[in-house]
This record gives structure tokens, sequence and C-alpha cells, in this order.
């Protein structure tokens, strides 16, 4: 039996059903959203979710190319497989970051479709969206059918300058001349479909289409891109087992650590499981488990994002938003969270029906590692040869819960912090221990909230849980600091839990703006 083909780096449905790779049969959700749905519709989800193959899948669709469908789910609900001009724009091809660029990049896209359907006359025009209308129109009197538009990535080139306002004013205004169009041509249009991250404000598609829908938390669509866990364990069954076997494990065992890492993500109230289709590919292609989606670029958008709202790592995990947040322009946003689940670095982790509130946290184990490595440099000196040491030093011990060696190591690593950097007040600190112990795998949260109060920071390794009471204070004692956990019971949370329990007290001196002591008292 010949291996079986994985379509690593291919978004054209085309060439993946014509080249024998694998495919998820999506086509049910593609006939539903043609014919059943709405004309007019924006889907956001997180960048390598399958937005562009999902595009391509409904151009090759609209076009009549019943033959590409022949098995799928699709071949039995189609019956008439008509022909209509297909207006396909992808606009990550827009990868400059100026408004000369962009207008380059514009003139490439629209130079296609005018060659195509002969409307020839206003190449030099700046106007776009008379450009766009033209193509259109000439579309729709050269077949006799309503044209099909399809924007994917339609705001690849405006997120390039989130944190750049002259840049994005000027680069939003060419894009509202090229979308404008599209609302006042409806007698022309058969159906529109827009794929992005993130809606803007003040963009002509949005504010011109009274019909358009957004779709991307509406249950019925929570698994239209991405793979669901019932796909994964349907379509990828053989190859589990082969990669269990090559990595000594059962095909139940692989099938818990292929959902730590990449599974986790719900797009809806029904939330449904979806592993990262990215990285899925990529592993069963490479026969091996890696940080495939996080790696495969550099998340420069989301820095950007952390630094303009002044986003701390502590402020990431458990944090509940309105339902009605979710389709907030990202201009209009007062916090990152939105845009940090919309990128696909939270997703909803629970969802109150009554009250229409979602819990927002990290969605995986590749997720988690990438997400705190790539801010680590944000809140930690880059790590040199002495700098790693310590860290591996503080691992090791941990490892084996020794939890006095490993402060030590930190002492000595925080001391080492050039003075610039962020480390006066508590919260800075426990952001710092936070970053730290998270990088080693050791799972820790900050400011935990009990019944009595706040507890600074919570440790859990696989066989205690350290409960952390820090003072910033040139007087202050440890004794204090443990006073306090035990005043407010900081402890009782944990009563049920089997792991042994160790209090922590810890003085920082904000002179050296290091570790200045501390002491541990195991609990009974």
């Amino acid at each position: 039996m010949a291996p079986r083909r994985f379509p690593v780096g291919v978004q054209d449905f085309e060439s993946i059903i014509k080249d024998g790779f694998v495919y998820v049969d999506k086509t049910k959700y593609i006939y539903e959203i043609a014919n059943n749905y709405g004309n007019a519709i924006f889907l956001s989800r997180p960048r390598r979710f399958g937005k562009s193959l999902l595009c391509s899948t409904l151009r090759h669709y609209f076009q009549g190319h019943k033959e590409l469908f022949q098995g799928l789910a699709i071949d039995k609900l189609e019956k008439d497989w008509t022909e209509y001009p297909v207006i396909h724009f992808d606009m990550s091809k827009c990868k400059s970051d100026t408004p000369n660029g962009v207008e380059q990049s514009l003139q490439s896209l629209l130079r296609v479709f005018e060659e195509r359907y002969d409307c020839v006359g206003l190449e030099a025009q700046t106007n776009y969206g008379d450009r766009l209308r033209r193509i259109i129109e000439t579309a729709y009197k050269r077949t006799g059918k309503r044209a099909v538009v399809i924007f994917d990535e339609y705001d690849s080139p405006v997120l390039n300058v989130i944190d750049e306002p002259e840049k994005l004013a000027a680069i939003k205004s060419i894009y509202n001349s090229f979308y404008g169009p599209v609302k006042s041509m409806g007698d022309h249009l058969r159906f529109v479909f827009l794929t992005g991250i993130t809606k803007f404000s003040q963009m002509s598609i949005f504010s011109t289409i009274n019909n358009l829908s957004n779709i991307s938390m509406l249950e019925q669509w929570e698994g239209l891109c991405g793979i669901t866990a019932q796909e994964l364990e349907r379509d990828f069954k053989e190859d589990i087992e082969e990669l269990a076997q090559r990595h000594n494990k059962t095909p139940e065992q692989m099938l818990q650590l292929l959902r730590d890492r990449y599974d986790g993500y719900h797009f809806g109230p029904k939330m449904i499981d979806v592993y990262n289709p990215f990285s899925i590919v990529n592993t069963f292609a490479n026969k091996v488990l890696k940080d495939y989606w996080f790696t495969s670029a550099t998340p420069s958008a989301l820095i950007k994002v952390l630094n303009k709202y002044n986003f701390k790592l502590t402020d990431i995990e458990n944090k509940q938003v309105y339902e009605s947040s979710f389709d907030q322009p990202f201009d209009n946003m007062r916090s990152a969270l939105h845009i940090l689940y919309q990128s696909g670095y939270l997703t909803i982790k629970d969802y109150d029906a009554i009250d229409e509130i979602y819990t927002l946290g990290i969605p995986n184990k590749e997720v988690y590692s990438g997400l705190y490595s790539t801010l680590m440099p944000l809140y930690l000196n880059p790590c040199d040869d002495d700098n790693t040491s310590l860290l591996m030093a503080a691992q090791a011990a941990m490892r084996n819960d020794n939890i006095d060696v490993a402060l030590t190591a930190v002492q000595s690593y925080l001391a080492a912090l050039p003075y610039d950097l962020s480390n006066k007040t508590e919260r800075d600190f426990e952001t710092i221990i936070k970053v730290l112990f998270d990088c080693l795998g050791i799972k820790t949260d900050t400011e935990v909230r009990n019944a009595r109060g706040r507890c600074d920071v919570v440790m859990k390794s696989r066989t205690t849980i350290y409960v952390i009471e820090l003072k910033i204070s040139s007087t202050a004692t440890v004794d204090e600091a443990l006073a306090q956990i035990d005043e407010k019971n900081y402890l009782i949370p944990y009563w049920n839990d089997p792991r042994r329990k160790v209090k922590v007290g810890v003085t920082v001196d904000p002179d050296a703006r290091t570790i200045k002591e501390w002491k541990t008292v195991h609990s009974s």
C-alpha cells in the first residue's frame, strides 16, 4: 500500500484531490453555507486553520467542477452544478506595510481578472472600487450569471500596521475604496465570502454590506475549519496507530498526546473540540510531535497587540468576557483578550448560556509553551550561557520537588536582570516568577482568588502544590508572609488534592530587586 500523502503547505482543493492528498471532507458545510444560509458571509479563524482551503473549495464548487467532488458529501446534495464567474482575491499576497506597496499589490490582483474578462481601460486608475465594479459588471454580462466574490484573509494588509496609526489610516482608506462596490452591486452578486482574523471598524466591507452575516461563533459552523475530534479519530485512525507504533505508545496513549498538544480549540457555545489542522498534518507527515503551528511564523502582530494594551501574561488564563465583545471591531477593543482569541492564542474554555459569558484560556500545550517562550524576552533577560545554566538548575530542582534549590537559582537570575526591565512591583515579580516556572514546565497561576483574599502565586508540580506569598518590602519578614497564607486560608481549596502541600513565604528586596529570603513549611 502506498504511503498516505499529507497536504503540507497545499491550500488548493483541486491539487489536494487530483494529487491524492488526504482530505477531511468539509463539503457538507460548503453546500449549506452556499445555499441555505445567506449570500454575504464573514468567517474569523486563526492563521493556518484552513481558511484558504475553504475559500478554494468554495471557488471550485461555484465554478461547477463536479468531477472534483465525486464521492464527497456534497456529491449527494448538489443536483444542478451551476457554473458562476468567481472573483477570488487572496489578500495575504498584499504583504507590504506601506500605502504604495498595498496599491501595487491591488493593481496586480485586479489585473488578473481584468485580463480574464477583457475589461481593459481602467488600469491607470487608482479608484480600485471602480475597477472592481467594472470586473463584476463585465463578468455578469459575459456569462449571464451573477458573480461570486471571495476575499481570503481580507485583513492581512491591515494587521501589518496595527501599531502605526498613520499607515493604518492610509491603508484602510485604500481598502474602503476597493471593497466599497460590494454593497451597491447586489443584483450582480450570487455570493460574497470573506475570511480574516478580526473585524476593523470604518472598513466599508462591514459598514456598507447590510446583510453581511458573521458566522464565526455560530454553533452550526464550529467545525467548518480545523479538524474536529470526530474527524481525527475517523479519518486518521491508521496514522495514529502508525505514529503510536513508531514512538512505542498504544494508540490510546498517542491519541491523548495529540489531544493534549493540538486539541482544545472551541469556536462557539457548543464547544466542539477542534484540533489545529496545520500541526496535525505536519505531525503525520513528519512522524514527530512538535510545535508546528506556533513556530511557523513569528507572531509579530501578537507582540504589537500586547504592547499596545500593556498586556501581562498573568492576564491570560480564566478571563471572562461577554458574548457581545467578540463582535467588536479590533480598533474599538479595550483589551487584547479578543484579538488573542481570534488569533488562536486563547480559546473558549467554558460558556454560561444564562448570562452569555465566555471563559477564555490557552487551548493546548503547543500554544502554552510557544506563547511563554516567545514572550519571555519581554519580561526576562535574553538567555546567555550563565542564565541558561541557572534556568536548567531550577528546572532540575523542580523535577525533584526541591523548591529551595530552585529559588536559589531564581534569586541569582533576578539579581542579573538589567535595571531597566520592569521588576519593581509585586505584580512585576509575580509575572516574572510565572513566566520562569511556566517555561520550566511547572503550571503556575498568580493572583489566585478564594473566599478570603488572593494568593500571590500557586505552583503545581506532578507531586506538590506550592502556595507562595510575596512581600515586597525591606522590612517585611517571611513569617509575615506565611502567617498571611494561614490567615487567608489559601490552602483550603487544595485540601482534597492528593498532592502534598507546601507553604512558601518570600520577601523581595525592592532596592536589589531580587529575592531576599524565603521559608518553606510542609502542611500536614
